[in-house]
C-alpha cells in the first residue's frame, strides 16, 4: 500500500458498533468485556494510557514490573478491551528477516536499515520469553514462515533485498533458507506458482488471549485501572504554555476529566485526533481477514507446517496462518481485488457493513476461492486441478475488518512527543504491530520510567521527531497484515 503526503481528514473516534473478527467471536465470555475497574473515573493518576490493544496492555505490563512503577495507571478504552487492530489481525507474528531491507537502507542507510531488522527478531523473541514467563495460553506457535514469490518480479524484488542484506552484513545463515528452484518452492509450499522461497523463524497466537492476560494480569496483581466504553474526546495541558516542567494533562472524557502527569497514545490510526500534529503521519486503512476452514486435504496430518505470506507483481500479497489447535486457516489480503483501493487508505470503518464501506464485497468474494486459486490439492490431494465443490461448512467461515496505522516510512512512532513533555505515544505500526510492538513497548516503558534512549533497543528512526513528521514528501511502501 502506498500513500503520499496528501490531505486526509482527522479519523475522529472509533465507529461506536464495529463487527467481531474471529478472535471476538470466540472470546464471549471474557470477563473484560464491559469492564470497568472503579464505578467512576478517578480525579487523578500518575499516568493515563490510551487504548488498550497490545501497544497499550504492554506499555502497562513493562511499566507496572520494570523499575520505578508509576504509583497509579489508568487506561481508557473507547470500544470493548483489545476491540481495535490487535483484536482484528492475522494473528501472526512474523518479523522482517531480509525482505523490506534494500527499502528500510534506501530511507535510513545501512546502519539503520540492520538494526530496524534485528529489532524484530528480537522482539520475536521477547514474545516467546513473555508468553513463556507470565505463563499465557494464548495457542502460541513457534514456527517457521514460508515468503513466497509467485512470479518472477516479486522473486526479483525478494532476491534483490536478499543479496543486498546478505552483502551487508545481514545475519542470514542459519536464519534463512533460501530455495530459489521452482519446482522445489512448488513442493515446499505447495503453491501452484511458486518462483521462489524461503523460510524463516516466525509464530502465530490468538492476540485477544494475549491482551487478555496481560491486561487481567496488571489489574489484579499491579493495580492497573482499566476503564472500558470511554473514549477520549481532547487531550490539554493544565499549564499556559504545553513545555512548561510542572504542567499536568487534563484527559476529557464524556465520563469526566482526569488529570495525569504523562499520558501515552497507544491510539495507533486514530493518534490524529488527539496529537493533530500526527494529521498526514499516521493515516488509517481498513484491512480484512477471513477465517476459513479447511477441506480435508489441508486438515489433520495434511495441515500446513508454516505460516506464510506469497507475493505477485510489485506489491500485492497475502499472509496466513493455519491455527495448529484447530486447524482454522487465518488470510488476510486481497487489496488487489478491490477496484476502490482509496476507499481502504483513510478509511476508519470497521463496522463489517458493506453497504457502508465497512467491508469490502470484492476482498470476501476473494477470500472465498483463494486457497483453491494459489494452493494446489486444495479439493484433492491426487490432483493439482481447481475444483468447484465444498462440503456444506467448509471453505469461508467468516470475514471482517479492522483498522491499522500506516506511515510514510513503513515505522511506527514510539517515544516522547517531541515539545509536549510527558506525552508519549506508540503508533502507526503499519499492519506489522504483532512483529514489533512487544519490544517497542518495553522501550517505551523504560524511557517513561528515566531511562535514556541509548538505554532501551529502540530504533533511532522511531522517535517521534518534528523533523520526522515535516518530512511530507517521501513516499513509502506499507506492506505487511493486519
Amino acid at each position: 500500500m502506498y500513500y503520499e503526503a496528501e490531505s486526509y481528514p482527522s479519523p475522529g473516534l472509533p465507529v461506536k458498533d464495529p463487527c467481531l473478527s474471529f478472535w471476538l467471536q470466540n472470546t464471549r465470555s471474557s470477563s473484560l468485556l464491559g469492564h470497568r475497574t472503579t464505578e467512576s473515573l478517578p480525579p487523578s493518576v500518575d499516568v493515563v494510557i490510551i487504548g488498550s490493544g497490545l501497544s497499550g496492555a504492554a506499555t502497562a505490563y513493562y511499566l507496572l514490573t520494570g523499575l520505578n512503577p508509576p504509583k497509579s495507571v489508568l487506561m481508557l478504552e473507547a470500544r470493548e478491551a483489545c476491540d481495535g487492530a490487535t483484536g482484528r489481525n492475522g494473528g501472526h507474528c512474523r518479523p522482517y528477516v531480509f525482505q523490506g531491507y534494500h527499502e528500510y537502507k534506501k530511507i535510513f542507510g545501512k546502519e539503520e536499515a540492520l538494526k530496524i531488522i534485528a529489532f524484530d527478531m528480537a522482539n520475536l523473541h521477547l514474545m516467546t520469553e513473555l508468553i513463556e514467563k507470565e505463563q499465557i495460553d494464548c495457542d502460541f506457535w513457534l514456527g517457521e514462515s514460508y515468503e513466497t514469490s509467485l512470479d518472477q518480479e516479486a522473486a526479483d524484488k525478494k532476491l534483490d533485498s536478499y543479496q543486498m542484506f546478505k552483502e551487508d552484513g545481514g545475519p542470514i545463515e542459519g536464519v534463512v533458507k533460501m530455495t530459489t528452484d521452482s519446482d522445489e518452492a512448488k513442493r515446499l509450499t505447495r503453491m501452484r506458482n511458486a518462483v521462489l522461497t524461503a523460510s524463516f523463524p516466525a509464530a502465530s497466537l490468538f492476540p485477544y488471549k494475549l491482551v487478555s492476560h496481560l491486561l487481567q494480569l496488571c489489574i489484579s496483581k499491579f493495580g492497573l485501572n482499566l476503564q472500558t466504553h470511554t473514549p477520549v474526546t481532547a487531550v490539554g495541558t493544565s499549564a499556559q504554555t504545553i513545555t512548561k516542567a510542572d504542567a499536568q494533562w487534563i484527559i476529557t472524557t464524556p465520563r469526566g476529566k482526569v488529570m495525569a502527569n504523562k499520558v501515552i497514545f497507544a491510539t495507533n490510526a486514530y493518534t490524529a485526533t488527539l496529537l493533530p500534529e500526527f494529521l498526514g503521519n499516521i493515516v488509517p486503512g481498513q484491512g480484512q481477514c477471513a477465517a476459513i476452514v479447511p477441506t480435508p486435504s489441508y486438515s489433520g496430518k495434511g495441515m500446513m507446517d508454516k505460516t506464510c505470506c506469497y507475493y505477485w507483481g510489485k506489491d500485492h500479497f497475502d499472509y496466513l496462518i493455519q491455527r495448529p489447535k484447530d486447524g482454522i486457516i487465518i488470510l488476510g489480503g486481497g487489496k488487489d481485488s478491490s477496484p476502490r483501493p482509496g476507499a481502504i487508505l483513510g478509511c476508519t470503518n470497521d463496522s463489517g457493513r458493506t453497504g457502508e464501506g465497512g467491508k469490502q464485497a470484492e476482498i470476501t468474494e476473494y477470500f472465498k476461492s483463494a486457497m483453491d486459486k494459489y494452493f494446489g490439492g486444495w479439493h484433492d490431494p491426487n490432483s493439482d486441478q481447481r475444483g468447484d465443490s465444498l462440503r456444506s461448512g467448509e471453505g469461508l467461515l467468516y470475514d471482517w475488518t479492522g483498522i491499522m496505522g500506516f506511515t510514510r516510512d513503513n515505522i511506527p512512532f514510539v517515544g516522547n512527543v517531541e515539545g509536549k513533555p510527558g506525552a508519549y505515544v506508540i503508533a502507526g505500526h503499519c499492519g506489522h504491530g504483532m512483529a514489533r510492538i512487544a519490544s517497542c513497548a518495553k522501550g517505551l516503558a523504560m524511557l517513561i520510567s528515566g531511562a535514556s534512549w541509548s538505554d532501551t533497543s529502540l530504533p533511532e528512526s522511531f522517535r517521534p521527531t518534528k523533523k520526522r513528521m515535516r518530512q511530507t514528501s517521501q513516499t513509502t511502501k506499507n506492506n505487511e497484515e493486519v
